[in-house]
């Protein structure tokens, strides 16, 4: 079998049939000789098992024939212990400990192997430290031989989280998972086949990675046998349809001879609540709690930073289905295996940093409170509501979109793909088993490799620019198209024509046009993310006033929001609107002690984005009983609900240092303040 590298590279160019080594370089990290290293041992496997070899030619790259799902299918069948790596072994050590009723010996690990003793030895030792990050030990007792020693809350989370981390990660591992059940004589696939039949029959939804992600667990810890219901006082399962799905479940593994005790029923419950999606249809008794919070967050995003959904009762379905999860995961204290946490606060940090604003302070029972991991994963659901596009479909080509890891990440791509191919016709994101590939699309975009007739393109959820050029290319070539011109580009055939005409006396301009055409859907460019402006550009000294008397709050924000008048930023129309939204939402615009962020939505009358500083001679009171007296009020005029994130997040971080209200209350130039917010906003964007 090829090793975890030599499948990097393998699925790379079956994704993308007509890349270079360069693409290669670039995707991977590794250099030219490592890849070309990699390529001799994929074509010798390729050879060995009847397939053709990918062909290299220095002018038209690589070239690769055979189909993949045949490909795939073999990939799936092999299975040997010779080659597992060292991580592997000792995921297989870690597991048989976990599962072993009989003393284990190093005779027992070596024969388990098939490794020297030194191996094993040295796969023990650096097991240990691994196992230091959960607190836990690998001992050896003459009488027990080697065990995992330490709490058996750490033991689970640990084995929970490994699981997990190589399901998403590299799944072709879950193979080390399979050979410890297979040599403790563990029929898994039946237990799986039972779990997966009650999951069907009772319509819990889990993705791929999800369902895969319990099954195991399930199965690791009911031969374990120890005590697993970890439920915190507050948390009363039975009368939950989970807890039902929970009880089927264990009822018919009793029957097929498993060790279950009514532990058992209450641990499935709880993973069945943190792996699977939330439907607002199957309620339980904490639903109407989750979504009095959902739609606190909606309205904390709304009335205190600007940012309004097109549509909470639809927002609040997709939400709901992985904030119910994301609950009950914390509440449990499961694991969450996030690998795209950093692509998603670099990409959506500003997102990011407002709803670690808004989630940060919430407490849940018990005292737990939301990591970065999980309000990353959130984020991605807030990004694709507050960014949705209404691009119709004109195409018939239509495509689907599998991503094993869920629809989190799917609609990432989805996203991205909708963007770069407009003309298509996307279906709705889903898991493998939820959709007929062969029969209702014409191509299919993956995270993975999967086994199709139909063209399949390997996408990353965050696609750099060069990615997404080649994918275009890949992708108009496989459907025939060899011209492609993006349709918001501004490039016009008669715009080329008049510009070739006017320089030239080519009589060929027609053929000249078409080639130019053909070259820029070559290197064609795909714009990112619109780019957000810096607090620094949208408020200058003339939209800044210190000491200023005021009546009262409404007097506030009337002369505060002045100076946007002036500027024609927003219509006097639009400051009625900040009093009127203040007067139903009052304290959730003063965001933190003493500052007010009037604001209102962007039909009201903002003609342009922009901010206004206003420090108060007397501070007045908002309503807020937390945060009152107001003396700093910044008027916002957001034109949509996307452009004024990074500015707003700049704010918020500026509202935490001493130094910038120290300045606000000693200073009398307004160009000092403007000075000291871009001096800040170097030091964040080195952070």
């Amino acid at each position: 079998m090829l090793e975890q590298r030599s499948l990097t590279i393998l699925e790379f160019i079956m994704g993308n049939p007509s890349c270079t080594i360069k693409d290669v370089q670039l995707k991977t990290s590794l250099s030219r000789r490592q890849i070309m290293y990699d390529l001799e041992k994929i074509n010798y496997w390729l050879k060995k098992n009847n397939f053709e070899e990918i062909k290299y030619c220095r002018k038209n790259g690589l070239k690769m024939t055979e189909t993949p799902s045949n490909v795939v299918s073999k990939l799936a069948q092999e299975k040997s212990i010779s080659n597992y790596n060292e991580q592997d072994r000792r995921l297989i050590i870690f597991f048989y400990l976990l599962i072993s009723k009989e003393e284990v010996s190093l005779y027992h690990l070596t024969d388990l192997l098939r490794v020297s003793r030194g191996t094993v030895h040295e796969d023990l030792k650096k097991l240990v430290k691994e196992l230091q990050l959960y607190d836990l030990q690998i001992t050896y007792k003459r009488i027990q031989g080697y065990f995992i020693d330490g709490k058996e809350a750490n033991i689970r989370y640990a084995a929970m989280y490994l699981i997990g981390n190589i399901i998403i990660h590299h799944k072709q591992r879950t193979i080390s998972l399979d050979y410890v059940l297979e040599q403790s004589g563990i029929p898994y696939k039946q237990i799986f086949h039972v779990i997966r039949k009650h999951f069907e029959r009772q319509e819990i939804i889990c993705s791929d990675n999800g369902l895969l992600e319990v099954m195991y667990i399930i199965i690791f810890f009911m031969i374990r046998e120890q005590d697993v219901d970890n439920r915190p006082d507050h948390v009363k399962l039975t009368s939950m349809p989970e807890y039902q799905v929970a009880r089927l479940i264990t009822e018919d593994l009793l029957n097929l001879g498993y060790p279950i005790s009514s532990c058992h029923v209450n641990f499935i419950a709880s993973l069945i609540l943190s792996y699977s999606f939330g439907q607002a249809d199957m309620k339980n008794e904490n639903f109407y709690m989750l979504k009095d919070f959902v739609y606190k967050i909606f309205y904390k995003l709304e009335v205190t930073y600007g940012i309004a959904l097109p549509n909470k009762k639809e927002a609040f379905q997709q939400i709901y289905a992985h904030f119910k999860p994301a609950y009950y995961r914390i509440i449990f204290n499961y694991p969450i295996v996030n690998p795209l946490k950093d692509k998603i606060k670099a990409k959506y940090s500003s997102l990011f940093k407002i709803l670690k604003e808004i989630f940060y302070p919430i407490s849940l029972p018990g005292g737990s409170r939301f990591s970065d991991n999980e309000i990353a994963y959130l984020t991605i659901h807030f990004a694709t509501l507050i960014k949705h596009t209404n691009v119709q479909s004109t195409s018939k080509v239509k495509a689907a979109i599998v991503c094993p890891n869920g629809t989190g990440i799917s609609l990432i791509i989805y996203k991205e793909l909708k963007g770069i191919f407009p003309e298509v016709e996307f279906l709705k994101p889903t898991s493998i088993d939820q959709l007929s590939i062969n029969g209702e699309v014409d191509v299919v975009f993956s995270t993975k490799l999967i086994q199709t007739s139909k063209p399949l393109f390997i996408v990353s959820p965050m696609m750099t620019n060069l990615e997404k050029a080649n994918l275009i290319k890949s992708f108009y070539k496989s459907i025939g198209n060899s011209v492609y011109i993006h349709p918001n580009s501004n490039i016009s055939e008669k715009d080329l024509l008049y510009i070739v005409n006017k320089y030239t006396n080519n009589q060929n301009a027609k053929k000249l046009v078409n080639e130019l055409k053909k070259l820029l859907a070559e290197v064609i460019y795909i714009d990112g993310e619109r780019r957000h402006p810096m607090l620094s550009e949208i408020i200058n000294k003339d939209l800044i006033q210190l000491k200023v008397q005021v009546k009262d709050w409404k007097d506030a924000i009337k002369k505060s929001s002045r100076p946007l008048v002036e500027q024609n930023i927003v219509t006097t129309n639009y400051v009625n609107a900040m009093v009127a939204s203040a007067e139903e939402n009052g304290p959730y615009i003063v965001i933190t002690k003493h500052v007010a962020l009037p604001h209102a939505r962007p039909e009201a009358g903002a003609n342009k984005i922009g901010i206004s500083l206003t420090t108060l001679k007397t501070p007045v009171s908002f309503g807020n009983k937390d945060n009152d007296p107001v003396k700093y009020v910044f008027c916002l005029s957001a034109v949509d609900s996307i452009t004024h994130l990074k500015a707003i997040t700049e704010l918020v971080e500026l509202l935490e240092s001493k130094d910038f209200y120290d300045l606000l209350e000693s200073s009398s130039s307004k160009e000092e303040i403007i000075d000291y917010i871009k001096k800040s906003e170097v030091e964040m964007s080195n952070k």
